[in-house]
């Protein structure tokens, strides 16, 4: 018995290790490929596929001793990880990429590498550390017999010196790549050509030369279309608006500004569109798999049927028991490695999904704080009633375009788990009228008329998560308004408990529309759905405006409530408990006494964006509060060196130097300046990062004016350390 054993286990082992022999050649052919599209999907700014795929590589290279093929992967790990804010991550890979790929005498790579190091030191502004490795890698360059290897440090040494304004020995350095990049085929197709084209574009245009500028912007557009790199053809369309709008060409800028938008939305697409393909690709592979189990599963199947021929039945039946608890063990051992592995993916790219959604919130809000503001203040203006009539319209159009913006991206915290009650202090009656004035136009449009029944034992200052408030009642006045034609909006809000700090509020919005069927108002809150899209009136909407209302009031503890009879109108409410607030109301008196406090303080404005630097500075102006405005972080920090003022509107993000990077250098120097952020970016993400960079508050755009001036009051007069 001890002897057959042996046997068994004898074969079973030659048997696994011709098998692991087979797979190895197999995985040793497909690993080199798998590196240059981890490159090709990091080029894409599909930072989560390149990371998956190289982790991929990295075990096989570590299990085979292939220092070269894991060299080539942790480049692409070391420059993914730069690319979403981890430093410690991207300088560990970026250094063992280097070092390994010159134990291997592999000095092409190694060129990348080492200029790869120099890019990562000089976003972090250790430029004297960082142009140390450009000419580190250039001088490798220099001793290889194919000179494309130094195209990257070359553009990235060139880039140095275009930052400080060399431009003439910049052109030198960018010159020479553009000329080894046109016969190379180590970049072609890659972003690093669209970056050269841009670069040169840029500093032609500041030396004024149009026509080489022209023939570069045109050669870079049509290159970045071609292979896709859309982050860079993006830059491009938002550069050129800012150079038809400082021309004062303002139709062109704007047509530029709309290019812009759609290959950012393009971006988006992609990157969902390359999610979707890669779950097909591992359903796919998981099939084959399958597939040839069964294959196995079947010859095995075979083969004990002619053994049973052969042997005794006793013998077949251990050796098949033994077989199959060896394989239930090895099964259950690599569904598990392969379980632990989809986790740390699945946490990998849940973080650059939130990254991604940041980013895209606050290149949508920025441009509407631009429209809403200026439709806004221009109403103010004496303007004639057709010019009036447009100005509304805009108005409108950029008041319900945010509307849905905050729907999309409300929808995606509720599904990442992220959505969090926040506490504010509002005025509910002000915040209700808000929300009407800028329904205006919508009303007048359908014919439409508001009552507001408001109980004026609701005290004048509540403290709640008013954003989310002020969704909820757009949402469903919105909805109202739009299924109602020549009727009555009655929006009521309604004391129900009056308690020592605490309120509960009852609020509801009454149509007198064409209804909703009592077989589908159950339906209504489901994504997507739109009651009355099949019939012979139109009602267009994204179906996403009573699914966020739902969604939104569970989180704050509360429940929607509907009533309607088909052809009667509906009727939506909810109960909410809000706290009192111990401050008192900032009255219309109020408001011009701090407006007269800071009619002798300067603001300094600093935003990249220039129409929002005009935005802000004539909302300021209307209240004849001084301001300056800068369009960059470095221009900020060299202003303040030089002149003193009683408060620093600071935008986030930015290019070079973002509003962060910029307060933490000026804090060097200035302690006692308040600053405070001026962003589009979400709440609990800016509070997180305020405090950690000693700034005095923030104003999330677009805001409301009574709240920016007693924000800037708050700070620059009463010298308050946080406000």
């Amino acid at each position: 018995m001890r002897y057959r054993g042996y046997i068994f286990t004898a074969f079973l082992c030659f048997s696994l290790c011709m098998s692991a022999q087979e797979t190895g050649t197999v995985l040793l052919d497909s690993m080199s490929k798998e590196v240059d599209r981890a490159y090709d999907l990091f080029d894409k700014f599909d930072y989560g596929g390149a990371i998956k795929v190289s982790h991929k590589v990295i075990e096989y290279a570590t299990k085979t001793s292939n220092d070269h093929l894991k060299a080539k992967a942790y480049n692409v790990l070391g420059n993914t990880y730069y690319n979403t804010g981890n430093d410690s991550l991207c300088f560990e890979y970026l250094f063992k990429s280097r070092d390994l790929l010159l134990k291997v005498n592999d000095i092409s790579n190694a060129i990348k590498a080492t200029s790869d190091i120099g890019v990562t030191y000089r976003e972090y502004n250790d430029i004297e550390k960082a142009n140390l490795y450009f000419k580190e890698a250039i001088d490798l360059g220099r001793t290889s017999q194919n000179k494309d290897e130094i195209i990257y440090p070359l553009y990235n040494y060139g880039r140095h010196l275009h930052n400080t304004s060399d431009y003439e020995n910049a052109l030198i350095y960018l010159n020479e790549a553009y000329e080894l990049s046109k016969q190379s085929e180590l970049v072609k197709g890659r972003s690093i050509v669209g970056y050269l084209y841009l670069r040169l574009h840029g500093i032609y245009n500041t030396l004024g030369n149009t026509e080489r500028s022209t023939i570069l912007y045109n050669e870079g557009v049509a290159y970045t279309k071609k292979h896709k790199i859309y982050g860079v053809l993006a830059s491009f369309y938002r550069g050129q608006s800012e150079i038809y709008y400082n021309s004062k060409k303002t139709e062109d800028a704007f047509l530029a500004l709309r290019q812009y938008t759609e290959v950012a939305d393009t971006i988006y697409t992609f990157q969902e569109l390359e999610i979707a393909k890669q779950a097909e690709l591992e359903t796919n592979r998981f099939l084959k798999e399958n597939t040839k189990k069964l294959d196995l599963a079947n010859q095995e199947k075979e083969l004990q049927a002619t053994t049973i021929k052969k042997a005794k039945i006793y013998n077949i039946v251990l050796i098949g028991l033994i077989a199959i608890l060896l394989l239930g063990v090895y099964a259950i051992f690599k569904k598990n490695k392969q379980l632990k592995i989809a986790k740390e993916e699945a946490e990998e790219l849940s973080k650059v999904k939130s990254k991604f959604y940041s980013e895209i919130s606050h290149e949508l809000r920025t441009p509407l704080y631009a429209v809403i503001e200026l439709s806004r203040l221009l109403l103010k203006e004496n303007v004639n009633s057709s010019h009036k009539e447009y100005l509304e319209s805009l108005n409108f159009s950029g008041n319900h375009l945010l509307s849905l913006i905050n729907n999309v991206l409300q929808l995606n915290k509720v599904e990442s788990g992220r959505m969090k009650v926040e506490f504010l202090e509002f005025r509910p009656k002000i915040l209700i009228l808000s929300i009407v004035e800028s329904l205006e136009y919508a009303l007048r449009d359908s014919n439409n008329k508001v009552q507001l029944e408001y109980d004026t034992n609701i005290p004048e200052l509540l403290v709640g998560d008013s954003l989310k408030l002020s969704q909820v009642l757009i949402n469903l006045i919105s909805n109202a308004i739009k299924f109602t034609s020549n009727g009555t909006i009655t929006i009521t809000a309604q004391l129900l408990e009056n308690q020592i700090d605490e309120v509960k509020v009852f609020f509801a919005v009454k149509d007198n529309g064409i209804g909703i069927s009592k077989e589908n108002q159950s339906k209504i809150f489901e994504e997507f759905y739109q009651e009355h899209s099949k019939t012979e009136k139109s009602f267009k909407g994204t179906g996403l405006g009573l699914p966020i209302v739902k969604r939104t009031l569970d989180a704050m503890g509360s429940a929607i409530m509907i009533k309607s009879i088909k052809g009667e109108g509906a009727s939506f409410s909810f109960e909410l408990q809000l706290s009192k607030s111990t401050k008192s109301v900032l009255k219309d008196e109020d408001l011009k006494s701090l407006i007269v406090d800071l009619s002798d303080k300067t603001i300094l404005v600093v935003d990249d964006n220039k129409i929002n630097l005009l935005v802000t500075k004539k909302i300021l102006d209307q209240y004849h509060i001084a301001s300056q405005v800068v369009d960059s972080g470095k221009k900020a920090i060299e202003l303040i060196k030089e002149t003193s003022f009683d408060c620093i509107l600071m935008d986030i993000h930015m290019p070079e130097l973002d509003g962060y990077e910029t307060t933490t250098i000026i804090r060097e120097f200035d302690k006692d300046t308040p600053i405070v952020a001026l962003t589009a970016t979400s709440t609990e993400e800016v509070e997180k990062q305020i405090h950690n960079h000693r700034m005095n508050g923030y104003i999330l755009k677009p805001f409301i004016t009574a709240d920016f001036i007693q924000k800037i009051h708050c700070v620059a007069v009463k010298q308050e350390m946080l406000c």
